[in-house]
């Protein structure tokens, strides 16, 4: 299936409108394109943010790896979302050259020259250059492999198309724009939407095994839940209050 992305925002923003018996998702408070631009953000944030990993947003990069320069590899990466996996060689050609490292959040300092394991996205001087950190420190040359998620772009303008996200997920991040222009509005239908989102967005999350799955759903969907019934009882409050 083709990773093409046409759809604006514009057009999700219309659409939502429509569903929210057209009230504004523009120019509220002299800005002409908010709150549409914050919940597309918020959106597109969401969908692109771990535990989700994507194929049409993943890039790779390459790190020499020497004895010489220990543990810490800064990489210029200004696209750098989060870390996926990586894999290390040390250029023996052997069947156990290649072997995949576990990632980490963060590393401690180490000395043993034991050969990397163990890798982590360390730090992040808000430049563009990303320090990927090895451990345990390296007793040989290899190269490493970086596997990682690009970061969530933001929307400029309401024409901005929802890419990296492609066309043929329009569904899903549609659904998710809706239930946060409800919750915007107070609409008690924000709960149900908000979860038939999270339920859409994990099943097409080609990053989540099940337990995976199972675990953000919980996470999720109770929250969802206990606001869907927040919301039902204000809207019964509002009905009761005007039949005097």
């Amino acid at each position: 299936m083709p990773s093409i992305a046409t759809n604006t925002l514009l057009r999700t923003t219309l659409v939502s409108q429509h569903f929210c018996r057209n009230a504004p998702l523009t120019g509220v408070g002299g800005d002409p394109t908010e709150p549409a631009m914050s919940i597309g953000d918020w959106v597109r944030n969401f969908i692109l943010q771990p535990p989700f990993a994507w194929r049409w947003n993943r890039a790779t990069t390459t790190i020499a790896v020497t004895q010489a320069a220990g543990q810490d590899y800064s990489v210029a990466l200004s696209n750098f979302g989060w870390l996926e996996s990586a894999t290390i060689n040390d250029g023996r050609g052997a069947p156990d050259s290649i072997q995949q490292m576990e990632v980490q959040l963060n590393l401690s300092e180490d000395l043993s020259g034991s050969g990397p394991r163990f890798i982590a996205a360390r730090l992040d001087d808000d430049s563009g250059n990303i320090t990927f950190r090895l451990h345990p420190s390296p007793e040989a040359n290899y190269t490493v492999i970086v596997t990682y998620q690009k970061a969530s772009p933001t929307f400029a303008a309401l024409a901005d198309t929802w890419a990296p996200i492609p066309d043929y997920m329009s569904n899903i991040y549609s659904l998710g724009f809706l239930a946060k222009a409800y919750e915007y509005f107070d609409d008690p239908r924000f709960g149900f939407t908000f979860q038939m989102f999270l339920r859409q967005l994990v099943s097409a999350s080609e990053g989540l095994d099940e337990s995976k799955k199972n675990i953000f759903m919980s996470m999720f969907l109770d929250g969802a839940a206990q606001q869907q019934v927040t919301g039902m009882r204000s809207q019964m409050g509002n009905q009761s209050r005007g039949g005097f």
